[in-house]
């Protein structure tokens, strides 16, 4: 999100190319709809045409106060995790590396983005903001996916000539984000949105040829028309959305016309007294708590009109996508809170081939090079699992999946083929005790001998993990569950791929690594951090949750390895191609016929104590038409098809 200071325009010096506009009579607006009362936003706004400047501003940051309670707003230093997901993913999709955050703000985009891979540049215009950045910068510094972070003061008005600590990449950016309704702070004094066409006509420059602008704005046709903000998506961005205690909207307008959009927030500080409290306000439980009080101000961008000046530079055929709240499951007379427009420069970007039944971008999927590599272990930890012994297997080169299959791409799969999985045939589906609710569990009347907290839940399915009265509505990028090896096949033949074999999936886990344990190396930990979605505690009493998820999370949302693939452990188990067997082939392939299939990788059920096979050389079976909540795939492609 922006961390543009909060542009209220009764407190700007703002100039276009001639004009300075200055608000002799600072005041305050206690109506819905402004108008034009005395010292009220744009209706008292007074032109002096005996200055001159270039663009500026007041930043409202300098105290830092502001700066804290925006981080505080925003959950701290995280993003919502489907937010998250979804804009990794997309990058991903757009063979995106390099990327340029114009409002970076206290870093949080930023921070998202290192952690999942990508080179980023970060630029702001105020000075307190891009501090709360570099706070953060010096605590992960010793990981080293944040040694090159840039952070530099940057004008959208003037990219050319950002803060030295910043140097653009030669070429361009593959991606320039400016999320968080962060454009909108750049607010149109001259009525011509001279301003707002210089800023994206810059963001344009600095893109490489077929590289992707992603901005977004506030629903503003529906703030103008109805005086408040949607409530579709109020913690589409921010962690600390429960925080909100209030919004206040107010509209300035001069004749009708709109020209800014004041939102006025109370954030609930209770938990923080290093930030001093404006007021003290009473829930209606009767609870009273410190909040402390911020306006933000916007140029309302119509939805037509922002497509029309997005148009103006990247040109009216262009590649334009339009979301609503990073959301694809969205009914047509679904009302957003956001916009989020994704423009592509004009050029060549990545390749695409037609294969099966649709077109397969390579972007979804690496190439992993042919060549001999170490499969196994002469050091097994589980021996009845036949992890050894370690032998030399050829590959020829091979593509597969960045990404385990999401719940959003099985939904178009069953859409588009009315496929019914195994869980759907048979009823029912494994679950983990403890997540049921009170009704579903009292419906259950098995449980697995030997395994007391795996419970067979009646309705359990790819669409209602947790039984019939839950569904995926905010898990879109979560890896899709309780799909069989039987699924998992149906789907990859249709998507025109097929499923990895046992020797490529463990290839590709160790990223170039041989003979490591997990796909960045020997330890668990980097640095402290847990890099795969694995249970922290005593299984299945406890779950301390210090990776922060229950049960699945959003693809992507751990580091990628050497090559850059993610999820190759814990999340789910993913099916491979081959037969069981413990007698293995010296060439690394699988038996023609079998009882049970192969599954790798461990899922967020796995610890050392309970099950240790969150590692590349790990393996486990179970039959073909099995199901349960922690058991997904993803698809691979022979290199010459």
């Amino acid at each position: 999100m922006s961390a543009l200071p909060p542009l209220l325009l009764c407190s700007l010096l703002l100039t276009s190319s001639t004009n300075l506009y200055t608000d002799p009579d600072v005041g305050s607006c206690s109506a819905e709809k402004s108008g034009t009362e005395p010292g009220c936003g744009c209706g008292s706004l007074k032109r002096d045409s005996s200055q001159t400047s270039s663009y500026s501003e007041q930043d409202q940051y300098t105290d830092g106060k502001a700066a804290r309670v925006w981080s505080l707003y925003m959950g701290g230093n995280k993003r919502t995790s489907e937010y998250g997901a979804y804009l990794t993913e997309l990058l991903h999709k757009h063979n995106v590396e390099t990327v340029l955050d114009a409002a970076a703000g206290t870093g949080v985009d930023s921070v998202m983005l290192l952690k999942a891979g990508f080179q980023v540049k970060s630029v702001d215009l105020s000075d307190q903001m891009l501090a709360e950045a570099r706070k953060e910068r010096l605590k992960l510094l010793e990981d080293p996916r944040f040694a090159d972070w840039e952070i530099g003061r940057g004008d959208w008005l003037d990219l050319d000539n950002v803060e030295e600590t910043v140097r653009h990449p030669t070429g361009g950016y593959d991606a320039v984000i400016c999320i968080g309704n962060s454009f909108a702070h750049l607010p149109d004094p001259a009525g011509d949105q001279t301003l707002h066409k210089q800023a994206i006509s810059n963001f344009h420059k600095v893109l490489r040829p077929g590289g992707i602008l992603i901005v977004d704005h506030r629903n503003y046709d529906y703030i103008l028309e109805h005086g408040t903000i949607p409530n579709t998506a109020s913690r589409l961005y921010y962690q600390g959305g429960e925080r909100i205690h209030k919004i206040t909207t107010s509209l300035d307008c001069v004749e009708g016309v709109c020209g800014q959009v004041t939102l006025q927030y109370e954030i609930d500080i209770t938990g923080h007294p290093g930030i001093s409290a404006d007021e003290t306000r009473t829930k209606q439980d009767g609870t009273q708590i410190p909040v402390s009080k911020f306006s933000l101000s916007y140029y309302p961008h119509k939805l037509e009109d922002f497509v029309r000046l997005l148009s103006e530079f990247f040109g009216d055929e262009a590649e334009h996508t339009l979301l609503r709240d990073f959301r694809d499951d969205v009914e047509k007379d679904y009302v957003p809170s956001y916009y989020i427009h994704v423009m592509k420069k004009k050029g060549q970007n990545t390749e695409s081939v037609e294969s099966g039944s649709k077109s397969q971008s390579h972007s979804e999927m690496q190439l992993i090079p042919g060549g001999v590599f170490t499969m196994g272990t002469d050091s097994p930890i589980l021996y009845l699992d036949a992890e050894s012994p370690a032998r030399r297997v050829n590959l020829p080169a091979y593509y597969i999946d960045k990404y385990e299959v999401t719940n959003a791409h099985f939904a178009e799969f069953i859409k588009q083929t009315n496929h019914v999985t195994d869980a759907q045939r048979f009823g029912d589906s494994f679950v983990l005790d403890g997540l049921l609710s009170p009704e579903e569990n009292a419906k259950v009347v098995n449980a697995v001998q030997a395994a007391p907290w795996w419970l067979p839940v009646q309705g359990a399915t790819w669409d209602h993990p947790e039984g019939i009265d839950t569904d995926i509505k905010d898990r879109m990028h979560h890896p899709v569950v309780h799909v069989s090896w039987n699924d998992a096949k149906a789907y990859c033949t249709w998507a025109g791929k097929r499923l990895p074999t046992e020797a490529e999936f463990e290839k590709a886990c160790q990223g170039g690594k041989e003979g490591s344990l997990y796909p960045w190396g020997d330890e668990e930990l980097v640095g402290g951090v847990h890099q795969a979605n694995i249970w922290q505690g005593e299984f299945p009493k406890e779950n301390t949750l210090e990776d922060g998820y229950k049960t699945t999370s959003p693809v992507g949302s751990y580091p990628a390895n050497n090559f850059q693939i993610h999820d190759l452990i814990g999340n789910v188990w993913e099916w491979v191609d081959d037969w069981w067997t413990t007698q293995h082939s010296p060439d690394g392939t699988g038996p023609s016929t079998g009882q049970e299939k192969v599954k790798k990788g461990g899922s967020f059920m796995c610890t050392k104590q309970y099950c240790y096979r969150y590692r590349c050389p790990a393996r486990t079976k179970t039959s073909a038409d099995t199901t349960g909540l922690n058991v997904g795939f993803r698809c691979a492609k022979s290199a010459d098809v």
